[in-house]
């Protein structure tokens, strides 16, 4: 399980400028718990060419985490905290964002048993470098795309990843996952309303929580965040994400789309074609 932040500006920011002083520690608050890892991934002004970064260290005792958040302005961009499911590797490759063909990609949840999760596959894919469920979502989300990855096209291959499950008998709570493109930045809204990790999310010290897989969207002038629960707290015009859909934002911090994703992830789950 994880933390997801995304956003879009018209103009070149930080991560910290995008969140805030109360908002950038509530983050790095979380990643006291989420600390198998962190990463992000960005495109800068001008600048056609997709930046990565990846950390199996905890965002808190990286030097680089401050680094990037307080020195790396970027116009679009993803970061992902790590809390990663039992069973499943903790190298570099199992480290977010995943990045394949121009795409980057961060996924909160779980999806079991990890002996099917090659089944996710899309035929002819090549060999995972990791072991984690999310990479073989994204190369599952990347072959149902083909070349189109506009913000219809993503909420229909979303959908048929989780079809996919289904018919090979395998569960998930969230396909939760921001999308990263050459021209757009795609938040994945696809979970269980009802569903709460068995796993301690959540430092110790917070005396109340909201739902940990609800999605948050702020929009001010020229600026859109997209956020896992936790981290837009306390901000004036914060919004919850409709569990069911794919919010698309440009390169100009806005939100350009929002596509509703026809399968839903209930409990208990049925199976679909």
């Amino acid at each position: 399980m994880c933390r997801l932040l995304g956003w879009s500006c018209e103009r070149p920011v930080t991560v910290s400028e995008v969140l805030g002083a109360p908002a950038l520690a509530r983050l790095q608050e979380l990643a006291t718990v989420h600390a198998q890892g962190w990463g992000m991934a960005w495109y800068a002004e001008g600048d056609p060419e997709l930046h990565w970064h990846r950390s199996v260290s905890a965002a808190g005792e990286d030097g680089d985490f401050q680094r990037f958040v307080h020195e790396t302005p970027s116009t679009r961009g993803l970061l992902h905290l790590r809390l990663a499911t039992p069973g499943l590797g903790l190298g570099l490759v199992d480290t977010h964002p995943f990045v394949a063909g121009g795409l980057a990609f961060a996924h909160n949840g779980a999806i079991g048993p990890i002996d099917k999760l090659d089944l996710l596959l899309p035929p002819g894919a090549e060999e995972p470098e990791g072991s984690t469920d999310s990479e073989r979502y994204f190369a599952r989300l990347r072959g149902n795309l083909g070349h189109k990855q506009g913000g219809a096209a993503v909420a229909r291959a979303a959908g048929r990843v989780l079809s996919r499950i289904r018919w090979h008998d395998m569960s998930t709570n969230s396909l939760n996952a921001l999308l990263l493109t050459p021209r757009e930045l795609h938040l994945i809204s696809l979970h269980d309303p009802e569903a709460e990790p068995t796993v301690q999310v959540w430092p110790a010290d917070y005396p109340t929580h909201p739902p940990y897989l609800d999605l948050d969207l702020l929009q001010r002038d020229g600026l859109a965040v997209v956020a896992s629960s936790g981290i837009l707290r306390e901000e004036a015009g914060t919004t919850k994400v409709d569990p069911a859909s794919v919010v698309t934002l440009d390169d100009a911090g806005r939100v350009t789309r929002t596509s509703q994703i026809t399968e839903r992830i209930v409990n208990p789950l049925r199976r679909s074609a």
